[in-house]
């Protein structure tokens, strides 16, 4: 039977465990108070404790040594083993001594002599052990007439060594010459999702492993088994449930008699660090996407600007009977429509509030389904199931159909063999029974979007985590687990609520609840309205050529006097040259060589209350609040239209 390791080469192997990373000082402070519980237990241990290297000097013995011999702390330390025996019984106590060194244990009866030069006829039992390159013995002596009680007490003894094991939160393992398990702790047995030892004991290692693994962890055990010393580092661990866990270890041989019998180690579970890690590269590479993102729809402002700007132009000059008014029409809708898109990807590149107004969603899920069809495969069947008669809410357009564009891929993706996607939305009315059903919902008046699909489900335990930040059941490539959450967070924004009800095989709903607001929808300007008009002088400002052209039309269209440039710098000094000439400047905010905001104080400097409008396609230094504070009169958001553009210069010149 495998000896198990004494009180000594286990508090020598925690020693080495000191000289590992910062990981393990986790296990150096449970072993602390563990060798703290173990001196407590040695110096409770009945009979008398010794321990001294193989130069015979005395390292460490328990209270009841210094009771029985009579000695002093201070006299046992300048003493050697043999100094405790009659001269007629030396000889043969240092025999078995270097049995000990020789042969790693062994015993002997002999009388210890008291200094008072009392004998006592005591067994003694020694064991070798090996703590780095040094040889030590400890043993113990034990009064023979009660050697009853002495063999009661070595198994209490034994049991207690056993707890310390045990207490520990590393888990500690053993495992045999041929990579069987013949030892493990309570803690391994947690870290590993195993209930018992018998499940363990005698299975080859491999049980735990990865197969990606295995190739590595085979040469560790190998080289460990030849006697080559192996640094401690981080594995991967496969649990009983399937499930991948990751743990730092300290490996070393087990030595008997000058023979390597197994190996034994201790291993602290980071599944926990080594997910914060990959969140937090996950929000790294979600921080590079945002930036990019914020790039990207700087540059397709300026794009969408040109597109929507010289059809707004064109339109003005083709007559109502000419066909081609209907599609230059079409291009002004789909750009508008592409503006919303634009700022939800300005919304994911920074963090601003929703712009929530009293809104009828009915149209905006309707138009999103009709988006999703080119997208969804056509072995998914949509099923809509919408109310004409939904009241409105407070609600973000934009977000609104984030919501729904999100919970249908999410369907999508759980019915990769096709099936069924029902989405349902209508009015309900929450009494105080009702509401008590639904957790976060007071009794009243709710929209009710469902979103239903016939895939595969999700288990009980993956329901409790579905809105947690990076949490996905996808496999890797497929998803970023922030779809849901982001859902969630659009929904709380929303002052509503969501639940999820799904079963393994059996689909999948989404229940979302908007509290209804009694405030009427704002409904849109027509394209064809009449739209405010002036004569004022304003100096146009934006340094790409073609949106500085289009501005220029639009506001010459429109009744004012306009001068224009590319050139911040250039504007700056037309200003100064006639700072009374102008009524209004409109300049754009990111520009190369001055900024709008610094452009802005320059002119501001000169005319103090001359008004001015910042716009903006991407900026992380300007939004309408900010706008204001740093003394703009007004803020509109690129790409600009003709109706908001009219409308805003119009507001500001009338002081409103």
């Amino acid at each position: 039977m495998t000896k198990k390791p004494t009180y000594e080469e286990l508090e020598q192997r925690v020693k080495d465990l000191e000289k590992d990373d910062f990981e393990r000082k986790q296990v150096e402070e449970s072993i602390l108070r563990e060798k703290n519980f173990s001196e407590s237990i040695i110096d409770s241990l009945p009979g008398i404790f010794y321990f001294f290297d193989d130069t015979g000097k005395l390292l460490r013995w328990n209270k009841n040594f210094e009771k029985v011999s009579g000695y002093s702390a201070e006299e046992i330390s300048k003493m050697s083993p043999l100094d405790f025996f009659a001269s007629e019984e030396k000889k043969e106590v240092a025999k078995r001594i270097q049995e000990v060194f020789i042969k790693e244990k062994s015993s002997v009866e002999a009388n210890f002599v008291s200094k008072n030069g009392k004998r006592t006829p005591y067994f003694f039992s020694g064991l070798r052990l090996i703590i780095g390159n040094t040889l030590y013995l400890a043993g113990m002596g034990i009064d023979i007439a009660k050697r009853k009680r002495f063999e009661e007490a070595l198994e209490e003894s034994e049991k207690r060594f056993r707890s310390i094991i045990e207490a520990t939160e590393a888990g500690y393992f053993f495992i045999d010459q041929d990579g069987c398990f013949q030892n493990v702790n309570d803690a391994w047995l947690r870290m590993h999702h195993y209930s018992s030892s018998d499940e363990v004991i005698g299975q080859h290692f491999s049980l735990t492993q990865i197969n990606s693994d295995m190739e590595k962890a085979n040469k560790n055990v190998k080289r460990l088994l030849e006697g080559k010393p192996l640094s401690a580092g981080e594995f991967s661990r496969r649990c009983k449930d399937g499930s991948i866990g990751y743990h730092t270890f300290t490996v070393s041989p087990v030595v008997h008699g000058g023979e390597i019998i197994g190996l034994e180690g201790f291993i602290i579970d980071v599944t926990d660090k080594k997910e914060l890690e990959n969140h937090l590269r996950q929000a790294q590479k979600m921080e590079a996407i945002g930036i990019l993102a914020g790039g990207i729809a700087h540059d397709f402002n300026n794009i969408l600007g040109i597109i929507l700007g010289n059809t707004e132009l064109a339109l003005d000059d083709i007559p109502e009977s000419n066909p081609v008014r209907f599609n230059l029409e079409e291009v002004i809708i789909a750009s508008l429509r592409a503006k919303d898109v634009v700022r939800q990807l300005l919304n994911f590149a920074r963090k601003t509030e929703p712009m929530k107004k009293p809104t009828n969603i009915m149209p905006i899920v309707i138009e999103s389904l009709k988006l999703l069809q080119s997208s969804i495969p056509t072995s998914i069947e949509i099923r809509q199931n919408i109310s004409k008669n939904v009241d409105a809410i407070m609600a973000d357009p934009t977000q609104i159909n984030q919501v729904l564009i999100n919970l249908c891929t999410n369907a999508d993706h759980a019915m990769p063999d096709g099936g069924m996607l029902e989405v349902s939305l209508k009015n309900v009315e929450l009494g105080k029974d009702s509401a008590a059903q639904h957790p976060n919902l007071n009794p009243g008046r709710y929209v009710n979007l469902t979103v239903r699909d016939s895939g595969n489900g999700m288990p009980s335990e993956e329901i409790d985590r579905i809105f947690d930040p990076y949490f996905t059941t996808k496999e890797i490539g497929k998803g970023s687990g922030m779809g849901l959450s982001v859902v969630h967070g659009i929904v709380m924004n929303h002052d509503g609520a969501i639940f999820v009800d799904s079963e393994l095989e059996k689909g999948t709903t989404f229940n979302i609840f908007f509290p209804i607001t009694e405030r009427e929808p704002i409904s849109e300007i027509p394209i064809d309205e009449d739209l405010p008009a002036g004569k004022e002088r304003i100096l146009f400002v934006d340094d790409e050529k073609s949106l500085m052209t289009i501005g220029h039309q639009m506001l010459e269209r429109l009744g004012y006097k306009v001068e224009s440039t590319t050139s911040p710098s250039g504007a700056l000094d037309l200003f100064r040259s006639k700072p009374d000439q102008f009524d209004l400047v409109i300049t754009d905010m990111t520009m190369p060589q001055m900024a709008g905001d610094k452009l802005m104080k320059g002119i501001l400097s000169i005319r103090p209350k001359i008004p001015i409008i910042i716009c903006t396609g991407f900026s992380e230094k300007i939004n309408g609040e900010k706008a204001t504070e740093i003394g703009a009169t007004g803020y509109l958001e690129k790409p600009l239209d003709k109706r908001g553009l009219a409308i805003t210069v119009r507001q500001v010149l009338d002081g409103k």
